[in-house]
């Protein structure tokens, strides 16, 4: 079997962007795989048109080969734009191949290691009201774990002061506990946008709302300040979804800064990569929690990881909170069941794509907030 083309679709899905790649063979056996970046999918996407002639010829079932293929053909790489490329390329040729064997991805990787995958979902709103509400009406729905970031009225000022986002995740934590009960999970995002000492006083303030980790609470470019913050705060935490290797991942894990990494799929490497971010933690005793919040292609092949990683304990899944079965694009979403998601059927990754309505769909760019603190210096999103 040989690769005979490579399709790349900036299109939109729901009302984000998405980048998806589709791999031709000339045994008709086709895979799709997802390359989305939200904030800049253009630079995904023109990279994936510089490796396509890197792998017309090739065949698809040698994975790794193509893996190192197009990861070290690329002489300026890593970061996001090449982890995410690297993972549209990756999927599909793991869905190829579940494809040509008639099996599941899952069984491709070792088979299942857990029988269904446990799952959190979102929860937003502007008062402690709107999204203690929300987060009853998850956990009546099933779900046992819930996260929230809040703060989207300073969002949409354009504003981040510390002591105000600080406040306003302490009062939103305190109302979700109160809202679902001790059974249910409380997972604060933080999104790097404090500094650390910020991260001790949030933590020492929500501590008696036993959040099951706070995410993302500093930025990630150095991660050895993660040892100040693990040092101070008595608290879970977790950290990954802006890593995009082995290599990336590799400080965090082996030092401990965090108990739970979260290496996006779309974004990390792909399957295979993920893989191999895992196994490393795994020596380290960390466990994973794979960032998510794409359709249902990415999130399929996240969940196919999921069920087959040994220290997988949790998966973000903005689609547990959805009736949509299908995006405009493809589907299914991954099955959910008292907010698990069940094994994916069907041979590969299991998903229907619509090549006609990807084409069709206009790419739209996402804006990201450029927040400013209030004596107007920069602040992250």
């Amino acid at each position: 079997m040989k690769i005979t083309n490579l399709t790349t679709y900036l299109t939109k899905e729901g009302n984000s962007p998405a980048v998806f790649v589709k791999i031709e063979t000339d045994e008709g056996i086709t895979g799709y795989g997802e390359s989305t970046i939200h904030f800049f999918p253009q630079a995904a996407y023109g990279l994936l048109q510089d490796l396509k002639p890197y792998l017309i010829g090739e065949d698809p079932e040698r994975i790794e080969y193509l893996w190192q293929m197009c990861f070290r053909r690329l002489f300026i790489r890593g970061g996001a734009v090449t982890g995410a490329a690297v993972s549209g390329i990756d999927m599909a040729l793991w869905d190829i191949k579940g494809k040509a064997l008639g099996v599941p991805v899952y069984q491709l990787l070792g088979g299942l290691a857990r029988e269904k995958v446990r799952l959190y979902g979102h929860v937003t709103g502007d008062t402690a009201e709107d999204i203690a509400a929300q987060a009853k009406l998850r956990a009546e729905r099933g779900l046992t774990a819930i996260r929230f970031r809040g703060l989207h009225g300073y969002d949409r000022q354009d504003l981040h002061d510390h002591q105000m986002a600080v406040d306003q995740q302490v009062e939103f934590t305190a109302a979700i506990r109160e809202a679902v009960g001790d059974k249910v999970d409380i997972l604060i995002e933080c999104h790097g946008r404090y500094d650390p000492e910020w991260v001790v006083q949030l933590a020492e303030r929500v501590k008696p709302y036993k959040p099951f980790f706070i995410e993302d609470p500093i930025r990630h470019e150095n991660p050895q300040v993660m040892a100040e913050v693990r040092e101070k705060v008595d608290l879970p935490l977790a950290a990954g979804e802006r890593y995009h290797s082995k290599w990336e991942f590799r400080e965090l894990v082996e030092n401990r800064y965090v108990n739970y990494i979260r290496p996006d799929i779309c974004h990390c490497g792909g399957i295979t990569e993920m893989r191999k971010i895992a196994a490393n933690a795994e020596t380290h005793y960390v466990n994973v929690v794979p960032h998510n919040n794409a359709g249902p292609l990415g999130s399929a092949a996240s969940v196919h990881a999921s069920l087959a990683l040994a220290n997988v304990v949790l998966m973000e899944a903005p689609f547990a909170n959805r009736d949509a079965t299908h995006s405009n694009i493809c589907g299914p979403f991954p099955v959910v069941k008292d907010g698990y998601a069940l094994p994916l059927e069907g041979p590969g990754l299991g998903i229907e794509f619509d090549e006609e309505a990807a084409a069709k769909t206009a790419f739209e760019p996402r804006k990201q907030p450029n927040l400013k603190a209030l004596d107007g210096s920069v602040q992250d999103w």
